[in-house]
């Protein structure tokens, strides 16, 4: 009988242990990221001109939702700081007289993003897998502000200033964003991601009113980030 049970039972666990390795690992993929980011405006409003890139970062919860062995759902939330600059003709109010020139603008705004992408990820080979994502990002608005340097036609001395411009900014800022890169498998459940991510904003975020030109002001805002991160 034992000659008959034994073997059996070996049989039969050889060919649960695939299956209950795979239990083991879990569908649902929590981290963190951390993410130095590049970013430039792109003007739309006449004589404003691109004067640029900035460098920023985001931080931010990772959540992979995988529904097949291959594929995810992506999403999370971020913490984005970017910045970027523009320049155009416009006025200051210097002294309380209103000096016009060449005004180089620098924009500071912090965003809450939320993304959801579709993942794609391939077999491991050896500890390493790859992935590609391509999906969108909402982000809120949290703060935006400006750093201004107006050049005088008068001659007169530069003149720099600090100002808020939350009101002269959308709310939202809506972009695709696609990307790509590599996992490092610690365990079964554990890993590091490295990737690079490209956000093409899909609206204007400007609502301002140039005064001096009389033109309303128009830009999107687009970055590129290095991922860093680990998921459990």
């Amino acid at each position: 009988m034992k000659q008959v049970i034994i073997p059996l039972f070996l049989f039969l666990f050889g060919c649960l242990q695939p299956s209950f390795s795979q239990a083991q690992e879990t569908s649902v993929k929590l981290g963190l990221k951390v993410s130095p980011n590049i970013a430039w405006m792109s003007p739309e409003t006449k004589h404003y001109s691109y004067d640029g890139i900035s460098g920023g970062a985001t931080v931010g919860l990772v959540s992979d939702f995988y529904f097949a062995k291959n594929y995810a759902f992506s999403t999370g939330f971020n913490f984005s700081f970017l910045n970027g600059k523009a320049s155009y003709g416009d006025s200051l109010l210097i002294d309380t007289t209103a000096t016009y020139g060449q005004l180089n603008r620098k924009y500071k705004f912090i965003y809450l993003d939320i993304p959801y992408m579709i993942k794609l990820q391939t077999n491991t080979f050896g500890r390493f897998s790859f992935f590609g994502q391509i999906g969108f990002t909402t982000g809120f608005r949290i703060s935006a502000k400006a750093r201004d340097e107006i050049d005088p036609q008068t001659g007169a001395s530069p003149f720099k200033e600090n100002s808020n411009i939350t009101s002269q900014t959308t709310l939202i800022r809506q972009s695709v964003i696609f990307g790509g890169g590599l996992e490092y498998h610690l365990d079964i459940n554990t890993r590091i991601f490295f990737g690079v991510n490209y956000s093409n904003s899909l609206n204007n975020i400007l609502t301002g009113h140039n005064t001096a030109t009389d033109l309303n002001e128009k830009s999107q805002l687009n970055f590129i980030e290095l991922n860093l991160g680990v998921l459990f």
